[in-house]
């Protein structure tokens, strides 16, 4: 059975790590690396409001692309080293960042 990683950076700043979720955690400067390994995305929303998926772009910019209602998931089709960022719709209070290095990641907002 081949096991599922979850890749995921909370950061407050590009360099420096923390363990929880950071209010505001992506301040810029991530930037996906040019890829052609395929990845997916398992978005879930756990929490009791929605959330906002959005797509770092090669210039650093956020990339809308999809809004989650508490309770529903969403797979999105990816690349290895692309950035994710999951924001709290109604306050941008950010969930975290995700960046694959597997074929299959998963990541739950709670």
């Amino acid at each position: 059975m081949r096991k599922t990683l979850i890749a995921l950076l909370f950061l407050a700043s590009p360099a420096l790590a923390q363990t929880n979720s950071a209010i505001n955690c992506y301040q810029g400067g991530l930037v996906p690396i040019e890829s052609e390994r395929l990845a997916s995305i398992l978005f879930t929303n756990n929490s009791e409001t929605e959330v906002d998926i959005l797509w770092l772009n090669y210039d650093g910019e956020e990339v809308y692309y999809n809004t989650l209602k508490p309770g529903e998931s969403y797979e999105q089709t990816s690349y290895f080293s692309h950035p994710w960022v999951v924001y709290r719709a109604e306050s941008n209070v950010c969930k975290g960042i995700i960046v694959p290095f597997t074929e299959r990641v998963e990541f739950s907002v709670n």
